[in-house]
């Protein structure tokens, strides 16, 4: 009898409750519990919106107050002392938000190439193989890479591991020079692909030269990708020497291009200068067309 009197009402009452009544009980407690929990997390969501929009106007206020930012003058970022560095902060949002373009991935590689980092140029050459396996310039890159890895005499163990396994998910064993002739005979109707399996074949062989330049120059009707772009690029490849020494055929190639767009000046302008012309020049490329009488 005494220890029942110690034992607080509200227990009392909950022990002698029927089950559905019980039940009902720690339904309404449950609830309870959950409204409570609902509106502490809409306190604390104000609260911290609050702290937000003090802390982002004090910011204000600072930036005001403070140093004005450095203005942006062309010519000083131009000259840059890191232009690598600088052009891995503009990557590294292009890989975030442009990761579904090839181009992103292309543009990785010229500079890791440059960086000289195996792996992270092996990273850019396999993020652009899933994309299209087939692009012309993955394939002048996957060439480069190749011969890279191939005439370097030391690699870290670690590194060489890695490369060995993905590489050969990609070339199946295949050398440098295998990989371009299958390249060259899998895409001889497509002049963007034939243009980079040339560069890549004089690249291996300066002894082909005259075999790399016919793929370029004496296409016909039957080849694909025969663009005013297209044209421009082959250009910019004999010009920059990616073909070898090449005055005569570039300026055989220059005329070829005017009869191709007689209304593309950027031909007729390169022609008359008898250099090649660049990819700048290409949205100015068409002068007014005849009128109609």
């Amino acid at each position: 009898m005494l220890q029942l009197l110690k034992v607080p009402k509200y227990k009392y009452q909950i022990a002698n409750m029927a089950p559905a009544e019980l039940k009902k009980y720690r339904n309404k407690q449950r609830k309870a519990r959950k409204r409570a929990e609902l509106e502490k997390e809409k306190q604390n969501a104000a609260q911290e919106k609050r702290e937000q929009h003090i802390k982002s106007r004090q910011q204000q206020d600072g930036e005001t107050d403070g140093v004005k930012e450095e203005e942006l003058v062309p010519e000083k970022l131009a000259k840059t002392d890191d232009p690598l560095g600088q052009a891995i902060k503009f990557l590294r949002p292009l890989q975030n938000l442009a990761s579904e373009r090839i181009e992103t991935h292309l543009l990785a590689f010229e500079i890791y190439i440059r960086k000289d980092k195996l792996l992270l140029m092996l990273q850019s050459i396999k993020r652009a193989w899933l994309i299209d396996p087939n692009h012309p310039k993955l394939h002048s890159n996957l060439i480069r890479f190749c011969n890279i890895v191939s005439s370097r005499k030391e690699i870290p163990a670690p590194v060489q591991t890695v490369l060995d396994q993905e590489m050969e998910k990609i070339y199946k064993h295949k050398s440098a020079h295998e990989l371009n002739e299958e390249f060259l005979a899998q895409f001889s109707n497509s002049l963007p692909h034939l243009l980079q399996g040339a560069r890549m074949k004089y690249c291996l062989d300066k002894q082909s030269q005259e075999k790399a330049l016919s793929y370029v120059t004496n296409f016909n009707n039957q080849i694909q990708g025969v663009t005013i772009e297209s044209c421009i690029e082959v250009l910019e490849a004999m010009r920059n020497g990616d073909l070898g020494s090449c005055d005569k055929e570039m300026a055989s190639f220059l005329k070829k291009c005017q009869e191709l767009f007689p209304y593309a000046t950027v031909f007729r302008q390169a022609h008359e200068n008898n250099v090649g012309p660049t990819t700048n020049s290409v949205a100015n490329h068409v002068d007014s067309l005849p009128k109609e009488e």
